[in-house]
């Protein structure tokens, strides 16, 4: 999509530290004035590397006194994981590499409007469903965002690397028996990297104070979890002051270590590894594994989604019975946080392609994929997807009909459901409604139809160009006036300002539309009665 920015002629970019020596990156020029706009530093560490030996451990923290001295100028490698077959993904088959913890730092050039204190920082978790993707996409080049000629507010972007699918979320009684621990280490990567942008960002002239976490898809799912384990552990830094959740939300206790044993034992016996083993011997086996191996081998599973497991360390056993009593709500609400929620308006459309089921009984294991095996009854019974609303039908017929169900139960569950669940319960629990900053996007851009059907409208994802204005990836100049227009209150957002004349936060039930013209509307919530629905059930039916 578009052309991505070249390195070629970048100047280069030196920062001295007091005490961990100097790191040599680039800076890139706005393309459009010629005039520097915003420095990089890739593949930052942010702890030492998890691979072969030392794959499924828990991060590892580098010292206060380690040198960083090098070229920090290049993207690395995304983390290993599957290809799709289905070309509307992107997730093909090409070089990867298991180190992967470090994070990709972008800094404005000019400090004509940089706050008092330092700049303010957006820690930004890549999506792909947990399984896919990488902080090494040109998406995050904010060339044109940090230049001083479009807009005043900036801030400093952290986009880390994390561990993905089996590397990231593997579980099972065998990791636990060798520290208990061990699981979700995909979330205790970026937990490593937000403690390491909270303690060093003030040399890259940031605010550790001000810091709001946020992403898309599993980078909003990530950020709920890593602002739980904030509430649920108050003896740790608490680094969170606002959250960015873009097109996800939680509505479902992730599985038990128990129920995900299923998997690791399926693992197991794929691979012909003797299951009388010992279970660091089938660690050991495991570890040995090549990566392009892995990577052909998950698609070969039928429980084949790595999620996050409730493994009473890093999630807690209690957050959805705390959503629904409102505990977590109160929590949030004593944090003093401010909250940034919304979608495009075609989520379910993506949501339904992805491991699309063929035949009924597919349908639930799927659904299983993403959550725990006592919830999709309910689900099912919701969405009036049981065995007997699919009879009589052709085979064309149930094909598309089950994707449709599929998509919707996904789709609502990942983002339109599970963000109107949380928000009923914030207001129900006197959250205050000025905090809690609501959008959908309508708007797509012409140059997108070079790439996505018309009728898509604005699948899931199809807003990323817009949140890091990538206008080099086609935008008109009237659409490039649209997107200034809609972003301003965004950048206030992130800078902290306290009164947003531009965003109405005065109603939750209401969102702040950027329609297909690329005008807006501050409007009535049309999903919203369903929504509320949908998560009290699902929340009741698992309390």
């Amino acid at each position: 999509m578009g052309q991505p920015i070249s390195t070629d002629n970048c100047l280069p970019y030196s920062l001295e530290t007091p005490k961990n020596g100097k790191l040599s990156g680039i800076t890139f020029n706005d393309p459009k004035t010629g005039k520097p706009a915003c420095h990089r530093l890739a593949q930052v560490p942010y702890a030492y590397p998890c691979e072969g030996s030392t794959r499924f451990t828990l991060p590892k923290e580098l010292p206060n006194d380690y040198d960083y001295t090098g070229e920090y100028k290049e993207f690395g490698l995304k983390c290993p994981q599957p290809s799709v077959p289905n070309p509307h993904f992107r997730y093909l088959k090409s070089p990867s590499k298991e180190v992967i913890q470090y994070s990709n730092i972008w800094i404005p050039a000019s400090d004509k409007y940089k706050p008092e204190g330092g700049w303010p920082v957006l820690i930004y978790i890549h999506g792909g469903w947990l399984q896919y993707n990488t902080p090494n996409t040109d998406n995050f080049n904010v060339v044109e965002m940090f230049s001083d000629e479009e807009f005043m507010n900036k801030f400093i972007l952290v986009v880390p690397g994390y561990r993905l699918n089996m590397f990231g979320f593997l579980s099972g009684k065998e990791l636990l028996e060798e520290n208990p621990l061990n699981s979700n280490f995909g979330f205790w990567d970026q937990r490593m990297a937000m403690e390491w942008t909270y303690k060093n960002i003030s040399v890259f002239g940031g605010n550790p104070e001000k810091i709001s976490v946020g992403g898309i898809s599993a980078g909003s799912y990530s950020t709920f979890f890593q602002l739980a384990y904030e509430m649920y552990h108050p003896e740790c830094l608490q680094i969170i002051k606002q959250c960015c959740f873009f097109s996800n939300l939680v509505y479902i206790q992730p599985k038990t270590i128990e129920e995900s044993q299923d998997q690791f034992d399926e693992i197991i016996e794929k691979l012909n590894i003797d299951k009388t083993l010992s279970s660091h011997e089938k660690l050991e086996k495991l570890r040995e594994l090549d990566t392009n191996f892995i990577e052909d081998f998950i698609p070969t599973l039928t429980l084949h989604t790595f999620r996050a497991v409730t493994d009473n360390h890093f999630i807690s056993p209690k957050i959805i019975e705390d959503l629904n009593s409102g505990k977590f709500c109160q929590m949030m609400k004593d944090k003093k946080l401010r909250i940034l929620n919304g979608e495009v308006d075609n989520e379910r459309y993506k949501y339904s392609l992805l491991n699309t089921p063929t035949t009924i009984d597919e349908l639930p294991i799927q659904v299983e994929n993403y959550y725990p095996r006592s919830v999709v009854p309910t689900l099912l019974d919701l969405y009036e997807a049981n065995p007997e609303n699919f009879e009589g039908l052709s085979e064309p017929e149930l094909k598309e009909k089950l994707r449709i169900k599929y998509g919707a139960i996904v789709g609502d569950g990942q983002v339109y459901s599970s963000a109107r669940g949380l928000i009923n319960k914030l207001v129900e629990n006197g959250f205050p409604a000025e905090d809690i900053f609501r959008y959908r996007i309508s708007f797509r851009a012409k140059w997108l139809d070079e790439h996505l059907e018309k009728d898509w409208k604005v699948p899931h994802g199809a807003d990323l160009s817009v949140w890091f204005y990538n206008v080099r990836k086609g935008y008109t100049e009237k659409e490039r006036t649209q997107l200034n227009k809609w972003l301003v209150p965004y950048l206030k957002f992130l800078n902290f300002e306290k009164q947003i004349e531009e965003w109405p936060t005065s109603d939750v039930k209401k969102i702040r539309l950027f329609r297909e013209d690329g005008t807006e509307e501050y409007m009535q919530d049309p999903d919203w009665d369903w929504g509320v629905k949908v998560s009290n059930t699902v929340y009741k039916s698992q309390v």
